[in-house]
């Protein structure tokens, strides 16, 4: 069964994601460590990394791309598996032939996120559920040129594990108005993602086939469920019907390297277990989005990486989609991010003109937070904070509130660990509670 999102217990939304790790280059490597990743790769070899500070991005922090950049970073961790580099050495060299010699970049991820609430107005109270991701991209083309073209690939399954429920639908027994949790659902065997891209001169770029939005739309470096925050505004930004992987494409134009304007239309309907066309071409029902962003400059950029900051406003419009009973509706997003050395600050406001069985789960929404590198000395850990305040879309429910937080810990040169927690204040489908907590620890192993 396809990984959707339900926003209420009667509405379903679709699946998350964020979508890896920071695009802006907030992995900053510590030389004072007592100990790096000693598989120091070299970054990526095609045009992405060919050195200009200006380069197109094309994709949010979670895609399969960028994801393939920062797990082959340099890192500080707390201890090496004793015999363990004699099976990631031999792998990473190959990696790093595959990159420079064919352009091509196999990356293979298990994560488990479990998830306990401290108050249920149904019989469970938790969710455990794992994802195993296998994906790849091919620079065909152009190779260290302005001109690549791509060829991305993603392999998905998604289970729960040793609990009735998988983490994403935990929302619906803590009574909270959006999922505690965009990923960890239930999806079979399916290939996610298979998609074409071609950037010109750095300029203009296009991407079709099946894809997910979550990736390419709405950036925000810290969207990411797999290493930063795992809640349903923070990681897929729920104000935004985003649909799930399936038909679509997008095009981005920067008239100046630093301005950015992105357009996409994809199948509303999209189901990642399914191809996808039957839906597009029977329904037609879709989802347009249309961005407008540009770059503060007040740091300068890395050449490889996206902006320090970045600020942008998005509209979209979705149809009415009839066969999911869900209203067509329409909304904009104001976000802006700016890193300041170890500091990450932001803020988003959202917009949504929906009612109950509208395309979102709230009508407004107010978030802002801070992400904080290099805990402790060590350069890759992060502790995120972010706050809440949304306005539901059905009438008849108060405002919630939330705080979610997270704290991720290198242990190895493959493996993350994240206690992450959440207060839901005001749960608006708990209204015997002023407050609930959701605890959770996240595992990710990487290869």
């Amino acid at each position: 069964m396809a990984d959707e999102i339900p926003t209420a217990p009667t509405v379903t939304q679709p699946d998350e994601e964020s979508a890896p790790t920071d695009p802006q280059g907030t992995d900053e490597m510590s030389t004072e460590s007592a100990a790096t990743r000693p598989d120091d790769e070299s970054p990526p070899a095609d045009s992405q990394e060919a050195g200009d500070p200006n380069q197109m991005t094309m994709a949010n922090p979670g895609s399969i791309y960028e994801r393939f950049k920062r797990d082959r970073e340099s890192r500080d961790y707390l201890f090496q598996i004793p015999g363990a580099h004699l099976v990631t050495d031999p792998w990473s060299d190959l990696r790093t032939y595959l990159d420079e010699k064919l352009g091509f970049r196999p990356a293979f991820s298990f994560t488990h996120l479990y998830q306990w609430a401290s108050d249920s107005v149904g019989p469970e109270d938790d969710g455990s559920g794992y994802e195993v991701n296998v994906d790849a991209t091919w620079t065909v083309f152009g190779r260290k040129t302005e001109s690549p073209t791509m060829v991305g690939f993603e392999f998905l399954y998604r289970d729960k594990l040793g609990t009735n429920l998988p983490p994403v639908a935990l929302f619906t027994q803590a009574g909270s108005l959006y999922p505690t949790t965009v990923a960890f659902g239930e999806i079979d065997p399916s290939v996610g993602q298979l998609w074409l891209q071609q950037i010109i001169k750095n300029r203009f770029g296009f991407r079709i086939g099946k894809y997910f939005p979550v990736e390419a739309y709405d950036f925000f470096p810290l969207k990411n469920f797999r290493t930063d925050f795992v809640d349903g505004v923070h990681a897929a930004n729920l104000i935004i019907p985003l649909p799930d992987r399936g038909i679509g494409g997008f095009a981005v134009f920067r008239p100046q390297p630093d301005v950015y304007l992105r357009f996409g239309v994809h199948d509303a309907n999209a189901d990642t277990e399914k191809v996808g066309f039957s839906s597009l071409f029977n329904n037609g029902d879709l989802f347009k989005i249309l961005e407008v962003g540009f770059d503060p400059g007040f740091m300068e950029r890395i050449p490889g990486r996206a902006p320090f900051g970045d600020i942008h406003v998005s509209f979209w419009q979705q149809d009415k989609r009839s066969d999911d009973n869900i209203d067509k509706g329409w909304g904009f997003l104001v976000s802006g991010s700016q890193r300041f050395g170890r500091f990450l600050p932001f803020i988003r406001y959202g917009f949504s003109d929906s009612g109950r069985f509208g395309p979102t789960p709230m009508s407004h929404m107010v978030n802002l937070g801070v992400a904080i590198d290099n805990i402790f000395g060590q350069s890759n850990d992060r502790i995120g904070i972010g706050m809440t305040w949304s306005h539901p879309a059905d009438g008849d429910l108060d405002d919630q509130g939330a705080l979610d937080a997270y704290y991720r810990v290198e242990v190895t040169p493959q493996i993350a660990v994240s206690p992450t927690l959440q207060l839901i204040l005001n749960p608006v489908r708990n209204p015997s509670k002023d407050a609930v907590w959701v605890l959770g620890i996240r595992s990710r192993f990487t290869f």
